[in-house]
């Protein structure tokens, strides 16, 4: 009887041992399987559910990626709390998950967050009012106008991504950095205008597509907005033609502008409209001709072709369960409190780069000043030089027109000499005769 019961007891385990590790199984099956985006729909959730691991290795070259927790930007999590609103000292991680948004997160919950920040030599063609010069977003490059609406053709392929996919937030400490996202758009700014100029800013993370447009509804920062002439918006490398508010006395408002009508969706795409192309046409004086935007499944495709813009959109995958980290990161991260170090060890560098620069221009213009004060002495010198040798010139004329007339002279005094003689031979000779 006793073996009897043994042995079922060993049966029982055996079974409770087969599904338990069928259940493991079928867990982590869950975990790695993945299923394609929606094209539309985004969410914070995005953070711990889309694998942006294409982003991570395509911008890593190019920039530095740097984890971002609550604690290195000062949020305080109670264990008690059940919440968490995006309030802290330097409003950074609020910026990134929306303004005034509750989220359902514990202290353990609360997971870290990978954001880019732009290579410094990507700031090298930026025109900033500061000696440092910082990278901002949607400028270097053209606003092309396509059947997607207003497109931002940047002028690095780093660049055009992340004019495409993503938000960017501006933090006091690391200046723009990059926040993955997976849906496109021809560009993820929002819009102002007034008669003569037009303006936009990059739309802040946290802000997405509902019901069928995107809605900013928190204020931007005025100093956010990049402002340009509507007769030079078309032009290549539009930075070059931002309004300068040292240049110019009068400082346009953007709360004085009027908002523009920008991402939305209409037939099943996702557009930016901005501006009327026509009354951009009017203020440039010539003809806008609509491009053709073409999705290709490959890099390579990407480009300028015959037949207009051809965009590269990156096959993106989802996991189909949330967990507290996210999918995937990138193989090199900086932490936050030594990606601001850094920053400020450039800063330092290029304050000292741009004191030494300023010494030399100094030393330069004085140097430039005193030839320019050797040339002019010289300058005079020789022109007194010339004076006195047309004073001598005119001097020796005087003196050879002097002397000629003395010659002169003496030839009429010496010919009437012989002539008198001659007179008075001729007369003793009568006097003989």
């Amino acid at each position: 009887m006793r073996t009897k019961l043994n042995i079922f007891l060993v049966c029982l385990l055996v079974v409770f041992l087969f599904f338990s590790c069928s259940k493991d199984t079928e867990e982590i099956k869950s975990d790695v399987t993945t299923e394609e985006v929606s094209e539309f729909t985004e969410s914070n959730d995005d953070f711990l559910t889309v694998d942006y691991d294409y982003f991570y290795k395509e911008l890593s070259p190019h920039g530095e990626w740097i984890e971002v927790s609550a604690k290195d930007i000062g949020i305080e999590i109670k264990p008690e709390e059940t919440s968490l609103e995006g309030e802290s000292t330097s409003g950074f991680l609020s910026d990134i998950l929306g303004v005034k948004t509750v989220y359902a997160q514990t202290g353990e919950e609360l997971f870290n967050l990978f954001v880019w920040r732009p290579a410094n030599e990507l700031a090298e063609t930026m025109i900033e009012e500061s000696s440092v010069k910082e990278y901002t977003p949607y400028l270097n490059g053209q606003w092309v106008y396509t059947d997607e609406g207003w497109y931002f053709k940047a002028n690095t392929p780093q660049e055009d991504l992340t004019c495409h996919y993503g938000r960017w937030s501006q933090d006091e400490e690391l200046g723009w950095v990059w926040l993955p996202g997976k849906t496109y758009s021809p560009a993820w700014v929002d819009w102002r205008q007034n008669e003569d100029y037009v303006a936009w800013a990059p739309i802040p993370p946290g802000t997405y597509i509902e019901n069928e447009a995107v809605n900013v509804k928190e204020q931007i920062n005025e100093n956010r907005y990049t402002i340009v002439e509507k007769k030079s918006m078309t032009e290549p490398s539009v930075y070059k033609y931002r309004y300068q508010y040292v240049e110019n006395k009068n400082k346009i408002m953007i709360k004085e502008m009027t908002k523009t009508d920008g991402v939305m969706i209409k037939e099943k795409t996702v557009i930016n409209k901005g501006p009327d192309v026509s009354d951009i046409e009017k203020k440039t004086g010539k003809k806008i001709e609509q491009v053709k935007i073409k999705k290709v499944k490959t890099k390579e495709e990407s480009g300028i072709s015959k037949d207009g813009i051809n965009v590269y959109t990156p096959e993106i995958k989802k996991s189909k369960e949330k967990k507290n980290v996210p999918v995937s990161k990138p193989e090199k991260l900086v932490s936050y409190k030594d990606a601001k170090k850094i920053t400020k060890e450039d800063k330092g560098e290029l304050k000292e780069e741009d004191k030494v620069q300023k010494k030399e221009e100094k030393e330069m213009k004085q140097e430039q000043k005193q030839e320019q004060k050797e040339m002019k002495k010289e300058e005079k010198e020789m022109k007194q030089e010339q004076n006195e040798m047309k004073k001598e010139d005119k001097q020796q004329g005087k003196d050879k027109d002097k002397n000629t007339g003395k010659d002169d002279k003496s030839k009429d005094n010496k010919k009437d000499g012989d002539n008198k003689g001659k007179d008075d031979g001729s007369k003793k000779d009568k006097g003989k005769n």
